[in-house]
């Protein structure tokens, strides 16, 4: 134990001295938090900037663009006469998506010849795009039951008759987990957390590689008295803490500050945040084992923290994924974390129901204690040359 912390207070004074740490351990999950959170205080972006290309200008047309106005989501900046000015605002960014409005929309409307309205949404940006794209199909059908309505009112149908012809069955929709349909509820515990996957790993490996490239593995090893299992244990308890220290502050502003759903106790997303923790620094220990070159195993680890953004199911649903990257998804520690959060402050499903993300993540760590016997003989021939 003498050894240990010797070791820790060795890594706390290299934390102390070296001011990238305290960027990446806490100032890029501060990043995040700020970004998210900010960005999507009200739930959901608002008033996005967005055209509509009015070729007919009658009474119809100014009415469908008034009711689009009044949407939350929808702030029509630009009223252009042509396609081509409506498509040169979006490509320089002013928009991110306009409608096109036919000319003679109205009397072949009233004609009954379906008139098309055409819509473009800009999906590079995906959170805008989806909004603009749900606002336009959701007017553009409110529209085509009026026009309706106004054809059936004219051959003398009564309004209840019509209303049971337009919706013939009444839906009501309950969203589990997130009533309020508000995005950072969704982005920032899934994002948030991944970005400190990301910095957990990449502090963990510049802890370790760095001692190689700064010769310093002998004053390491002293002083843990010749312990390679002290030397690693002690950097591992040190950067361990700062982390899930990090990460419970991060639920505790999450759950308390901004209110979160947490259905399930604050203890076993505690639990899970460590976990999480200890495995994204397993998976650099396991690499560091494997990989006989240190640019090579930077480059892993960093692919590894990179790719867990697009391939831990947030954006895309991992069954429709190609079956390689679903296997891969299984190494990803964020990934168990955000199906640990889903099932248990979202939907507050008993512990039994994420037993198999809690088991993946203590299999993870049980990987890396084997291969600290490969490490230390890795880190012994590199400190050799």
């Amino acid at each position: 134990m003498g050894a240990l912390w010797r070791v820790m207070v060795r890594e706390w004074r290299r934390i102390v001295t070296y001011k990238v740490y305290w960027l990446c351990m806490i100032g890029m999950p501060l990043l995040g938090v700020f970004f998210f959170d900010t960005m999507l205080y009200n739930g959901l972006p608002e008033r996005i900037p967005t055209a509509v290309v009015d070729m007919d200008n009658s009474e119809s047309s100014r009415r469908f663009v008034a009711k689009l106005q009044a949407q939350q989501s929808i702030d029509i900046v630009l009223q252009p006469h042509s396609f081509r000015e409506a498509r040169d605002a979006m490509q320089r960014g002013i928009i991110y998506g306009f409608l096109v409005i036919p000319s003679r929309f109205e009397s072949l409307a009233l004609d009954g010849k379906q008139p098309t309205i055409t819509f473009y949404t800009n999906d590079a940006y995906l959170i805008p795009g989806s909004l603009l794209y749900e606002s336009y199909v959701t007017q553009s059908m409110l529209l085509s039951a009026s026009v309706v309505e106004e054809v059936l009112l004219s051959l003398d149908i009564t309004e209840r008759r019509i209303e049971t012809l337009l919706q013939p069955l009444t839906i009501d929709l309950y969203a589990l987990g997130n009533p309020w349909l508000n995005y950072s509820v969704y982005l920032s515990n899934s994002f948030i957390p991944t970005i400190l996957q990301l910095m957990t790993m990449l502090v963990f490996i510049y802890a370790l590689t760095g001692e190689l490239k700064q010769g310093s593995v002998r004053s390491w090893l002293l002083a843990a008295r010749g312990s390679f299992a002290m030397a690693l244990g002690g950097k591992w308890v040190v950067y361990t803490t700062l982390f899930v220290l990090v990460g419970v502050s991060l639920q505790i502003f999450l759950y308390g500050y901004m209110q979160f759903p947490l259905h399930c106790s604050i203890w076993r997303m505690v639990a899970a945040m460590a976990l999480m923790v200890l495995a994204a620094q397993s998976i650099v220990i396991v690499i560091l084992s494997v990989v006989p070159n240190l640019s090579i195993a930077y480059s892993a680890v960093s692919v590894v923290g990179v790719v867990s953004f697009s391939l831990g199911g947030f954006s895309f649903p991992v069954p429709n994924m190609y079956v390689p990257f679903q296997f891969l998804t299984n190494l990803l520690p964020v990934r168990h974390y955000f199906l640990i959060y889903a099932n248990s402050a979202l939907n507050g499903y008993p512990l039994y129901y994420c037993r198999s993300e809690f088991v993946a993540l203590l299999l993870m760590i049980g990987v890396a204690l084997i291969s600290i016997p490969r490490l230390h003989r890795v880190i012994l021939n590199y400190a050799k040359r």
